[in-house]
């Protein structure tokens, strides 16, 4: 690992470990309940840390001297008494410093849930010494004592708020360490590129720099162009995850009186929007959010799409067009019993491109429905222009429920499948995270744009590498870490 250098690289340090905080934790032993408080449940886990937390413990139990002898690591039996009586018969693990979660002398205690029990219990701690835990202040405590890096604490919170499998993954990869290695490497590929941006400066007049300065230059160039292009991928790939948690945009496209509006009842299950045989029912775009198949789903019911003259369903119509180009999932309905509409083949190709062009990235899927089957046979030529242009479709009769459970099944596989192929990112979990790389991408373009001037150049790449830094949480402020550890619960 790189440490000080001279010339321009003499203000920079590379850190050669994970965590370079230093901190006196804070003297006074800590204690909170680490399960949710609201509700009924089997078991509640109390946490208590601190250089203290071994003698508040014992005051509290009856078998002092058995958890006195015991070994750490260790889980047994003991009985928590209040005022001459037991309040609770507990399990508890002893933890000796620095071999604890947050690198102090720990108990972790197992006890019976519901909302009585585990205050009662807490209020014997608090009585005993120990104080209300804050936010965060357990995994601020093992950064503080070197047991995790900044983002692997991080990661820890996005592995308990995570709403959606893509944020989950996310999240784990950081908790193992992935996130870090990946910022590692970007962080060489700048040093190195400002290590030989060092040389040709102090070096210039060699003939051998001399010769090879344009060819240095382009190469460098072109190792930045890459190293923006893979932080850009992945704030992509963040933004996508993160559209994830409010739910995939699905939204139910077509012709007036095609059956949306029934096919959108249908899959929340009750009359959320007017059915009606009168074209132009639906005027604008009605959402709710529902879990289809186990993915979370914000479904748009739009206004048909045809030529009017009427100003509130043409504003409606111009709402579903821009529903239609951010949905996740097109699903177009359309009747059996009708030729196609004015305009809607170009409709249907205009989403087909759209799902094209954003397959590769966020993704986005076509499902075509031919609905009403049971009062034509129209069917056939929109049969045809579906096979023919490989868009997958569904025949059924949503008054009938004829092929429902076809219906239902590719509606989930298409939620999925969006779900599924948005790969989730390696660096950017969360808003620090993105602010953090912003910054970074407007050093790094500078430095491009400023290349024929190397000093000036060099100054923006040192200054992508105080971005990094802060990114990786070596240079981490008291206000930062504040920002950081609010956000978790408080028995985290």
């Amino acid at each position: 690992m790189l440490g000080k250098r001279s010339g321009l690289l003499s203000g920079i340090f590379i850190p050669a470990t994970k965590n370079i905080i230093k901190m006196n934790p804070a003297p006074r032993t800590i204690a909170a309940l680490s399960t949710p408080a609201a509700g009924r449940g089997a078991l509640a886990v109390i946490r208590l840390s601190g250089n203290d937390a071994h003698r508040v413990f014992t005051s509290v139990i009856r078998e002092q001297n058995k958890f006195g002898n015991a070994s750490a690591r260790k889980i047994a039996l003991y009985a928590v008494v209040g005022s001459a009586e037991i309040i609770d018969e507990v399990t508890a693990v002893k933890y000796c410093a620095p071999q604890s979660f947050t690198g102090e002398d720990m108990v972790e205690i197992f006890c019976h849930g519901g909302t009585i029990i585990p205050v009662k219990i807490l209020d014997a701690l608090f009585s005993a010494g120990a104080v209300a835990a804050c936010k965060g202040e357990f995994s601020r405590r093992a950064l503080i004592n070197g047991k995790v890096d900044m983002l692997k604490a991080e990661s820890i919170a996005e592995l308990i708020e995570s709403q959606t499998e893509k944020r989950l993954a996310s999240a784990q990869l950081a908790y193992q360490g992935k996130q870090f290695e990946a910022l590692e490497k970007i962080k060489l590929r700048i040093v190195n590129v400002l290590s030989d941006l060092e040389s040709g400066i102090e070096f210039a007049e060699e003939d051998d720099v001399a010769k090879t300065q344009t060819e240095r230059v382009a190469a460098n160039k072109r190792e930045l162009e890459s190293i923006i292009f893979t932080i850009e991928e992945d704030l992509r790939r963040g933004d996508a995850v993160k559209s994830l948690d409010a739910g995939i945009v699905v939204a139910l496209a077509g012709p007036p009186n095609a059956g949306k509006s029934s096919l959108f009842n249908e899959i929340l299950g009750y009359d959320r929007s007017i059915v009606h045989d009168l074209p132009g029912t639906t005027r604008d775009a009605v959402s709710e959010t529902v879990s289809v198949g186990g993915v979370t789903v914000k479904l748009f019911d739009c206004a048909g799409l045809r030529e009017t003259s009427d100003a509130v369903e043409r504003r409606g119509i111009e709402r579903t067009l821009s529903a239609v180009k951010d949905a996740s999932v097109v699903i177009w309905v359309t009747a059996a019993d009708t030729p196609f509409e004015d305009g809607e083949r170009d409709g249907i190709l205009s989403a087909v491109d759209e799902c094209g062009a954003r397959a590769a990235s966020a993704g986005k899927k076509l499902l075509a429905v031919i609905n009403k089957i049971d009062l034509g046979a129209v069917a056939e030529c929109k049969k045809r222009f579906f096979d023919d242009h490989s868009i997958e479709y569904v025949e059924t009769s949503l008054t009938e429920k004829t092929n429902a459970d076809v219906l239902f099944a590719a509606i989930m596989s298409s939620a999925r499948c969006v779900s599924e192929n948005a790969p989730p990112p390696e660096m950017i979990m969360n808003g620090r995270h993105r602010r953090i790389a912003l910054a970074m991408l407007e050093s790094l373009r500078a430095c491009v744009s400023r290349f024929d001037a190397e000093e000036v150049a060099a100054y923006y790449l040192k200054a992508a590498l105080d971005f990094m830094s802060e990114f990786l949480g070596f240079t981490a402020s008291d206000d930062v870490l504040n920002e950081v550890f609010e956000k978790f619960c408080i028995g985290k």
